[in-house]
């Protein structure tokens, strides 16, 4: 523990520890954690909060590395009806008997959850979201990596995810770096609304599954994101659409998906960028628009279970088998903000492709 004083900047009053500046908190109050590592049993959180390191960032670790939850370093309490909004913070080691123990735990029946400039690593699941129906699940330039379950003869090996998001109503993911989760999936997302932009995505050595997991559907937009699929990666699809139930369905109703202006970089023997498995009441898969992207060293574009509901629109795309640039692995968080324009373009990209298909539980894994 730092020898520091933690400020509750909306009390004004001042701290020794985390733990205790979040017990003695009330709802909306914003708390200040100077720069350093913190090992403390952290309190379940009960009501809404803003944490923030000051200087740098502040390092949240648990002794054991067991948390005393059993859960998750930050646990939001099911229930809660809370938001937390966490900036400037580092979480790492949690491990727990469930093999799903997380840097941060937003449990069933809370509000929205907000995550700036941070950095997730070396848990088991870096961010594990419980159902959250209408709320917002927002990231932007935070680093998520190596977490995951170790052990591959562990029963739940390959559930757990550098980010794992139940229904909720968006996910929103932005100048973010998700790279070597281990045997699971770099981002997982059950959102009715998914947008993924500006952000890198890589296995690195890792032999993780899948770079982005939409087992639902829903409407997602994947636009302006490095997406490398890595040599160990222990399946062949970079994007998966649909294929696990919900309501008897394989897909959220008004289910669309567009991937516009990606780089995608295949090291692996044998890949293919997108399948979709959506399925509505009559069998039919949603529609899927493929535009403007790269790809470099995929054997296959796109494969689909189902007949399509609509036409797919692929077009524009170009097809490369060597030159692929080298991925940026500096971390989000030391990166400057982008340009205002730069965040205007993407906002309304999003904005306008979601309007146009808009007509249109806490799971294990």
């Amino acid at each position: 523990m730092n020898a520091v004083t933690i400020l509750d900047v909306t009390s004004q009053q001042s701290f020794n520890t985390l733990s205790d500046a979040i017990t003695a908190s009330s709802s909306g109050d914003v708390i200040d954690v100077p720069a350093g590592v913190y090992v403390e049993d952290f309190p379940l959180i009960t009501h809404s909060l803003t944490i923030q390191g000051i200087g740098g960032l502040a390092h949240l670790m648990t002794p054991d590395p067991t948390p005393s939850n059993l859960r998750a370093i930050l646990y939001v309490q099911g229930g809660a009806g809370a938001d937390l909004t966490v900036r400037n913070l580092e979480l790492s080691g949690a491990v727990g008997p469930y093999a799903n123990a997380a840097g941060i735990l937003f449990e069933v029946g809370n509000g929205n959850l907000t995550v700036q400039n941070s950095w997730f690593h070396d848990n088991q699941d870096g961010i594990l979201v419980g159902n959250q129906p209408g709320g917002q699940v927002t990231i932007s330039n935070s680093e998520f990596n190596n977490n995951g379950v170790l052990d591959p003869s562990n029963p739940r090996y390959g559930y757990s995810h550098d980010l794992y998001v139940n229904k909720v109503g968006q996910l929103s993911i932005s100048n973010s770096y998700f790279h070597d989760a281990i045997g699971g999936h770099e981002i997982k997302s059950r959102a009715d609304v998914t947008v993924i932009t500006g952000s890198r995505i890589d296995d690195g050595s890792a032999n993780a599954s899948y770079e982005i997991d939409l087992p639902n559907g829903g409407q997602a937009l994947i636009a302006g994101n490095v997406i490398e699929k890595g040599a160990n990666s222990s399946n062949r699809y970079a994007v998966h659409f649909g294929g696990e139930f919900y309501n008897g369905l394989s897909s959220y109703d008004g289910s669309a998906l567009t991937l516009q202006d990606n780089i995608f970089i295949n090291d692996r023997a044998g890949a293919t960028v997108l399948l979709n498995q959506t399925s509505d009441p009559y069998g039919q898969s949603a529609p899927v628009s493929v535009t403007g992207n790269t790809f470099y060293s995929f054997d296959d574009l796109y494969q689909v279970v189902n007949n399509p509901l609509l036409p797919d629109n692929i077009s524009g795309n170009t097809f490369l088998t060597s030159g692929a640039p080298a991925l940026d692995t500096t971390h989000p968080f030391n990166a400057p903000e982008p340009a205002s324009g730069a965040v205007l373009g993407l906002a309304l990209l999003a904005t306008a492709t979601l309007r146009r298909f808009s007509s249109g539980k806490f799971c294990r894994g």
